[in-house]
């Protein structure tokens, strides 16, 4: 008998331990190679959400999401001009982009670090993983309209968003305003989005209260 309560005591905490891998989110690191402007980092912690999934002790994937608010992108162009000295209206390459790209819908600056580098293909149709937005529980979520596919991990990019690691992908994602209905996604009873980011071994769900 006492055999037996040992391994339901055993039995239960390595239940607990599974669901706090499974629940625990990363922690984004909001330091990097550059002496970022603490108004920039604290925005850029706000905005920032991260989720991890694991299947049995296995990391399957982590992710880093930014929200590009507009006080946040105004930031990250103060910053960038501080940085290098121009507008970033002026060069084009990827970085730029989440400087720009204003006005296309709901943005995203994601990095996915997944276990199989095969999977990191969060820009093809065939990807593993589904991605969708939603504003409010009785929503239905919204695909993204586009995912572009930042072509490297450089250190301007990990300058400003210092969670990047040296493994993984990073994504500019843009999602709709509206719903299919025509209402806008962000409700002023809710004011908040969500991300879910799913596949067959597991989900990851981003939380963002957003004040309109």
């Amino acid at each position: 008998m006492m055999r037996c309560v040992k391994y339901l005591v055993l039995l239960s905490s390595w239940l607990v331990f599974s669901a706090s891998l499974t629940n625990c989110a990363p922690r984004a690191s909001m330091r990097g190679l550059q002496e970022l402007d603490e108004k920039y980092e604290n925005l850029l912690r706000i905005w920032t959400q991260s989720g991890i999934v694991h299947r049995d002790l296995d990391r399957m994937i982590t992710v880093h999401a930014t929200y590009l608010a507009p006080d946040f992108r105004k930031a990250f162009g103060v910053q960038y001009t501080k940085i290098f000295g121009i507008d970033p209206s002026k060069v084009d390459t990827d970085l730029e982009l989440i400087a720009t790209t204003t006005g296309q819908g709901h943005e995203f600056f994601i990095f996915a670090d997944i276990t199989e580098d095969a999977w990191n293909n969060l820009d093809e149709r065939d990807s593993v993983w589904r991605m969708a937005l939603w504003g409010a529980p009785d929503q239905a979520g919204l695909p993204p309209v586009s995912i572009h596919k930042f072509r490297g991990r450089g250190p301007n990019l990990k300058a400003f968003f210092p969670y990047i690691q040296g493994f993984g992908q990073s994504y500019l994602v843009t999602f709709p305003y509206n719903q299919e209905n025509s209402q806008a996604v962000i409700e002023p009873e809710n004011n908040s989005l969500k991300i879910k980011l799913a596949s067959a071994f597991g989900t990851v769900e981003l939380f963002w209260k957003v004040h309109q």
